[in-house]
């Protein structure tokens, strides 16, 4: 009997020593470098892994958190798709790793919030520091015993950083009236007027900081609606100045550099330089839109004098016959590009596109899978003799330009192959470019009038603006 029982703990200690080993070898063969979980309106939750992995491993199994997984995807830096297999009962997945450096797991679960009449909790027990962006309008109301080890923005949202551990967050949508969410919205406006000020070099954003100073003092009186209401202006307000600060400098760089060509002809420049003096004066004040208003006075008023030192139009029967033969051809190029963009435009984005692209505008860490920008490459851009029509047509109008970045023709091109309409976070993932910098590329190309950008479902959609 003894020798029985000795056996039997032997065995036993074998198996948990196997166990064991199992898991301490999981660990060394790959490294989470980020966990992010995006809470959508309706409760449910996107929830992504970045890992690096340390060893030329065939094979990796991860325990995912959450309860009812569903929409698994996993791919390499590349967007190549890994086999994968996953136990529901363990809530472990075991990925065909293919000695692959960096994965990336992206899945979704409704398991991650408690709803509660209007009042919804998020809980997590997370073996890994962990970043969660709350849905739009989520006001928070108790963020529980651990607080948020950072708070940083992402459009107009909030995103919240926190270290390993039990971490709850309870939230309503709509202005909640507590010290917390009123303390998190100052801090989200203040690192709102900090990016403004870094981005826009000479921006003037005094009446924003007196907004925001407002906020403060109302905290202080214990008026918590008052203090996020003005913090949430202080946060609109400095978006909108940028934006206004950015075309009335374009507006005054465009109309300066037109008066000197101008003055180079012998044109007369007197009254456009009336109103550029203005603007400038107006910019100099901070009052952008009235920059940019006498800036577009002094482009016009030089039009207008050009047209009156122009010549007139002969009025020869040889001249007038010639116009209906110029409409004829114009309409007819017209309408031939015309086929060929207006379909592509007009296309709506399948269901399984718009989750993925969702994921990619909240993706925290920009650069995980970032290569060396020595090995990017000018795109080619007539290198296929399958490419679309739209893809051609962008090429010729990229060659026509002349004056575009590699980085920008990379955007252009990437549109055009997704039929004419892409999400900003769907062009990042692809270039893999980080957020500053690829939304200075997005609002040059729409300074350019080659692209427009449309709200959608709290995204940016660029869509190609061809002419």
């Amino acid at each position: 009997m003894k020798l029985f029982v000795l056996s039997t703990m032997v065995v036993l200690l074998i198996l948990l020593s196997g166990i064991i080993f199992d898991n301490a070898l999981s660990q060394t063969q790959y490294q989470v470098n980020s966990i992010f979980i995006g809470i959508l309106s309706n409760g449910d939750s996107i929830v992504q892994y970045d890992l690096k992995l340390k060893t030329k491993a065939n094979e990796i199994t991860l325990p995912l958190i959450g309860g009812n997984i569903n929409d698994i995807l996993v791919r390499n830096y590349l967007s190549k798709n890994l086999i994968y297999t996953f136990n529901s009962t363990s809530n472990e997945i075991k990925i065909n790793s293919q000695n692959e450096s960096q994965i990336r797991i992206t899945y979704q679960t409704p398991d991650l919030v408690n709803k509660q009449e209007r009042e919804w909790s998020f809980f997590i027990d997370s073996a890994f520091p962990f970043t969660v962006k709350l849905p739009n309008d989520a006001v928070v109301t108790n963020l529980g015993e651990q607080s948020p080890v950072l708070i940083r923005k992402l459009g107009g949202q909030n995103l919240l950083s926190f270290d390993k551990g039990k971490i709850s967050i309870d939230y309503v949508i709509g202005y909640a009236g507590t010290r917390e969410q009123a303390i998190i919205s100052i801090n989200s406006a203040e690192l709102d007027i900090s990016k403004s000020e870094s981005d826009h070099m000479g921006i003037n954003l005094n009446e924003v900081k007196g907004i925001l100073n407002s906020a403060k003092t109302a905290v202080n009186q214990s008026n918590f609606i008052e203090a996020e209401r003005l913090a949430n202006n202080a946060t609109d307000s400095s978006r909108l100045i940028a934006e206004s600060f950015e075309r009335s400098k374009d507006m005054i760089s465009n109309a300066t550099r037109k008066i000197k060509d101008a003055q180079a002809i012998n044109t007369d420049i007197s009254e456009a330089s009336k109103f550029i003096s203005k603007s400038n004066i107006e910019f100099s004040h901070g009052n952008y839109p009235k920059a940019l208003e006498y800036a577009t006075f002094a482009i016009n008023s030089l039009d207008t004098t050009k047209q009156e030192q122009t010549s007139p139009i002969p009025s020869s029967p040889s001249f007038l016959l010639l116009i209906p033969l110029v409409v004829s051809v114009g309409f007819l190029i017209i309408m031939k590009y015309r086929r060929k963009i207006i379909p592509h435009l007009q296309r709506v984005t399948n269901k399984k596109e718009l989750l993925n692209s969702d994921l990619s505008a909240i993706t925290f860490k920009e650069n995980d899978f970032t290569k060396s920008d020595s090995t990017k490459k000018e795109p080619t851009i007539n290198d296929s003799a399958n490419q679309s029509d739209l893809h051609k047509l962008v090429a010729d109008i990229i060659k026509q330009k002349g004056n575009l970045k590699p980085e920008e023709k990379e955007i252009l091109l990437y549109i055009s192959d997704k039929e004419g309409a892409a999400f900003e976070g769907e062009i990042r993932n692809k270039l893999i470019l980080p957020k500053t910098s690829l939304w200075r590329l997005i609002k040059r190309l729409e300074r350019e009038d080659m692209i427009e950008i449309r709200k959608i479902g709290g995204q940016n959609l660029i869509k190609l603006k061809l002419q």
